[in-house]
């Protein structure tokens, strides 16, 4: 093979990697994931303010995510539960939560790094299901300090 050839030929290999890692981009970001894995759309308003990912670019295994919903309309995310999965959720007492997820962020959700900070007192609403693909996906909303509202998802394939 002569020289023009090789370069030619590495020339289109490079194309094709940088084409394939823009797509592998393009579909890995965090509002493409989100919408792939849950039945349900977020509101607009709704911000991700942290997501950690699990697994390869175009498999993912697992996510947790922190998104920032308004504190005064949580009932659009209890809508979008019981739209995308016919299910609402449950209201927790703060020691009800604490006894909760001190046992699950202990066991099945041990490798966690984002974890819900509800401000001392308040209650918590917890939502946990499993697809029809078998994968679990648990939600908290709660009330942080500063009147902030955030929902928290784990998603575990």
């Amino acid at each position: 093979m002569n020289q023009k050839k090789k370069e030619t030929i590495l020339v289109v290999v490079t194309i094709l990697v940088v084409v394939v890692l823009v797509v592998a981009a393009f579909y890995d970001r965090s509002s493409a994931l989100l919408d792939r894995t849950l039945a349900y759309d977020l509101p607009d308003y709704a911000r991700i303010e942290e997501i950690d990912k699990h697994g390869f670019m175009f498999y993912r295994v697992g996510y947790e995510a922190k998104i920032s919903i308004n504190a005064y309309k949580p009932e659009d995310i209890l809508t979008c539960f019981v739209q995308g999965y016919d299910f609402s959720g449950n209201m927790l007492s703060a020691a009800d939560y604490e006894e909760i997820s001190s046992e699950m962020f202990e066991n099945e959700y041990s490798y966690v790094r984002i974890k819900p900070q509800p401000a001392p007192g308040s209650s918590i609403w917890m939502m946990e299901v499993i697809t029809e693909e078998g994968h679990r996906i648990l939600h908290f909303i709660d009330i942080e300090a500063g009147d902030h509202a955030y929902l928290y998802i784990y998603y575990v394939r």
